[in-house]
C-alpha cells in the first residue's frame, strides 16, 4: 500500500500547536503497518472542534478513534509521547512526506488505466491530466482534473486497478 505520509516528529507537533490546531483526531491506519509493528495510528490536526467531530463521526466504526485537546496538560502529554514514536508503534500525522507529490511510474500508469475504464476523457498531447493527492478524514484520495472535468477519487480505487 502507498504511504505518502509523514512521521508525526515533535518538531512538527510543535509547529502544529504553534500553528493554532488544537484538536487531534487519532486512527488507525493501516498503509502504515509494517510486520514488525503493533499499530500504526494516524494523527489529524484541527484548529475548529466541529472538523474534528465530523472526522471523528466519519471513523466512527474505528475502535481505536480518539480525539485530543493541546490545550490540555494530559492530552498534550500524550500527544508528544505519541510524537516520540513509541517501541513498536509508528504515529503518522496528515501531512505529506515530500513537498509536492507525484505518481510513481506504477501508479500513473494505474491512474491512466483508471481514466480510460472509468471516464469518457481522451487527454491528448495537448490536454494535460493534472493529478494531485489530497487526504480527507484520514483516507488518501487523488483529485483528476482536465481543462474540462474534474473527479475526486479514493486512492485505494487506483490500487485496485
Amino acid at each position: 500500500m502507498h504511504n505518502p505520509l509523514a512521521i508525526l516528529r515533535p518538531a512538527v507537533l510543535e509547529g502544529l500547536l504553534a500553528a493554532g490546531h488544537r484538536w487531534f483526531v487519532r486512527q488507525q491506519y493501516p498503509r502504515g503497518m509494517h510486520p514488525s509493528l503493533k499499530a500504526a495510528f494516524l494523527m489529524s490536526a484541527y484548529r475548529n472542534i466541529g472538523e474534528a467531530r465530523a472526522h471523528l463521526e466519519a471513523i466512527a466504526a474505528d475502535p481505536q478513534r480518539r480525539v485530543y485537546d493541546g490545550n490540555d496538560a494530559a492530552d498534550r502529554e500524550r500527544l508528544f509521547t505519541a510524537a516520540a514514536q513509541p517501541d513498536g508503534y509508528a504515529i503518522y500525522v496528515s501531512l505529506l512526506a515530500k513537498r509536492k507529490w507525484s505518481p510513481d511510474p506504477a501508479t500513473g500508469a494505474a491512474i491512466k488505466q483508471y481514466v480510460r475504464a472509468h471516464t469518457n476523457w481522451k487527454p491528448d498531447r495537448k490536454e494535460d491530466l493534472h493529478v494531485s493527492l489530497f487526504i480527507q478524514f484520514g483516507e488518501l484520495f487523488l483529485n483528476l482534473k482536465t481543462k474540462q472535468e474534474e473527479i475526486k477519487i479514493p486512492f485505494s480505487d487506483i490500487e485496485k486497478s
